[in-house]
């Protein structure tokens, strides 16, 4: 490695071990420049407001009734006539091009994306969310004004890019995942035409890394993994959730220490034998392939598929096959749960079928990962990550926020971290196996961790919104799963949960824990919950710092009470 990069990597190891100090281990050397201009911002009534703009970037209860039509002209007419508050240039909206558009349970999410000359803006995504009775309910504006000349022909060829990104990063071995494209970066109100390269080494540096150069001078300005890391990574036979889980045990107990995969009575009597679902079959060859969830083999060390000639993956927890059918059966459960049970339509967009996951991965490193390439993966430090099911539904939670948000996921205050934290704490607690009396009820990560390797994580949080934010996505996750874990006692599994991905479905990438409390309180009130749990749920929320309105004063931004969905249809725009 060159003096300079030693150099950067040591000053840039200073300034983040306070935000790296919930994870296990950095996930690898980060170049970080100033905050976007969007983490500027105040609350002032139901509005966030950007600090550099002036402009909001969430509006929460927004109650603005809308002609019936097609999702994006309803979108557009709200836009349209408010699109001086929301620091549009003009009415016309030229320059925003309809993405996405979701229908969901709570009602319609159509999200438009800003363009320059054709150019996508990265990260400039407006999102607008409609219920059935034609009412906007909650808009995420997260458009960036661009006031300078930008040319938008690029010197700096795509070629050319892709080679000084893997140049800088050292790359060693093959890369699984390249894209390039070119984008208008705007921060701090500056805008400039970059490429933006995002590479995928299968063994070093390990990560998903973004790196953005300016397309007319070539200059590398940011390099950031955006891997979606967990500071803990996450008929066959299987833990469920995890062995203390289910044995009510410690892991300092006799037997059940790791103990570097060795088996032993005690976590051998913790094996249940569980159904897997709709695996593949070609000519007698049984693969870990189905509609919810599919094996690959994308990351060092390359254990292969574990395909077989038996429809049985009867394996202890000494053969890699064992994390195999663990990760499939727990992944194609919680998506038949939210899809089928839930009745929310939750799939990856970056490929057709289940979720790819590989229970082996990141170099055997003692983490795991979400990739934008919609991948989950996992390492094998200390315990196995891919043995606890809180790790892989903390995996797979970061891929849900991403497929609901048709790629806006966010991780401002560790949003991101604290649902995955969420998911996996939801689909472990409703298994019963510890009660409100036992300090395991609220910890992450059971048998990977609350023991000599790392500390896990908890979901009875003492600190409150904003003024206990640390700065570290992790720990500052705690609180946002923290408090929908209270919500959860409150209303019950399936209430919570549908709330959580309904509202997540509202936000974008700019979103804070604010703008999904709203957000998550909003779809509650869409989806047209009781006044008893929506009163619960806003005493819970606001007792954690959260701006959501009381429930008796529930009023809308157009003076429209709560349920009042007549005034909502039949009210002039």
């Amino acid at each position: 490695m060159s003096d300079r990069r030693l150099l950067a990597a040591g000053l840039l190891l200073a300034l983040l071990l306070p935000w790296q100090a919930a994870a296990k281990r950095s996930p690898g050397p980060t170049l970080l420049l100033s905050p976007d201009e969007t983490m500027s911002s105040v609350l002032r009534g139901d509005q966030r407001i950007n600090l550099v703009t002036g402009a909001p970037i969430a509006l929460y209860r927004v109650g603005f009734a809308v002609d019936p039509a097609d999702p994006e002209t309803m979108a557009r007419q709200y836009l349209r006539q408010h699109h001086e508050l929301l620091g549009y240039p003009n009415a016309e909206l030229e320059d925003l091009t309809l993405h996405a558009v979701r229908k969901s349970l709570a009602g319609t999410v159509v999200r438009l994306r800003q363009h320059l000359e054709g150019v996508p803006v990265l990260g400039a995504e407006v999102t607008v969310t409609i219920n059935h009775d034609h009412v906007v309910t909650f808009v995420m504006n997260n458009y960036k004004p661009i006031t300078q000349v930008v040319d938008t022909s690029a010197r700096l060829n795509a070629a050319a890019a892709v080679e000084a990104a893997m140049g800088y990063l050292e790359v060693q071995g093959p890369v699984t995942q390249q894209s390039n494209e070119l984008v208008i970066y705007v921060n701090q109100g500056i805008a400039r035409l970059v490429h933006r390269v995002v590479l995928y080494p299968r063994q070093s540096p390990l990560g998903e890394w973004e790196v953005l150069q300016d397309a007319h001078s070539g200059e590398v300005f940011r390099v950031e993994d955006i891997a979606r890391y967990g500071s803990v990574t996450g008929d066959g036979d299987v833990f469920d959730p995890d062995p203390l889980s289910s044995a009510q045990a410690a892991y300092n107990d006799p037997g059940y220490p790791d103990n570097n995969d060795a088996d032993s009575p005690e976590l051998l009597a913790e094996i249940f034998n569980r159904n897997l679902l709709e695996i593949s079959e070609d000519a007698g060859t049984f693969s870990l392939v189905g509609p919810y969830a599919a094996i690959v083999d994308a990351e060092s060390p390359f254990f292969g598929d574990f395909s077989q000639m038996s429809s049985s993956w009867n394996f202890t927890r000494t053969e890699s096959a064992f994390e195999a059918a663990h990760t499939y059966y727990h992944i194609d459960t919680y998506m038949r749960y939210i899809n089928e049970t839930l009745g929310i339509s939750v799939m990856p967009f970056q490929y057709a079928g289940g979720v790819r996951f590989d229970p082996h991965g990141l170099n055997g490193s003692d983490n795991s990962h979400y990739t934008g390439a919609g991948i989950v993966a996992f390492g094998e430090g200390g315990v196995d990550d891919a043995e606890d099911a809180d790790v892989v539904i903390h995996e797979l939670g970061h891929g849900i926020h991403d497929w609901v948000t048709n790629g806006g996921l966010s991780q401002v205050n560790g949003l991101s971290e604290g649902t995955g934290d969420y998911f996996a704490q939801s689909y472990s607690r409703a298994l019963g196996q510890w009660t409100p009396s036992d300090p395991a009820y609220h910890w992450v990560f059971d048998w990977d961790g609350h023991n000599p390797f790392w500390n896990g994580r908890i979901t009875n949080y003492g600190a409150v919104y904003p003024g206990g934010l640390t700065g570290s996505i992790h720990t500052d996750g705690q609180i946002w799963s923290t408090c929908n874990m209270r919500v959860w006692d409150a209303v019950g599994r399936e209430k919570a949960d549908m709330a959580m991905l309904e509202g997540l479905a509202m936000t974008n990438g700019g979103s804070n824990q604010d703008d999904a409390a709203n957000a998550v309180y909003q779809a509650a009130v869409d989806m047209g919950y009781s006044g008893s749990e929506l009163a619960s749920m806003s005493s819970i929320l606001q007792s954690c710092g959260y701006s959501v309105p009381d429930f008796d004063g529930l009023v809308f931004g157009d003076g429209f009470e709560a349920g009042n969905t007549d005034a909502w249809s039949t009210a002039s725009p």
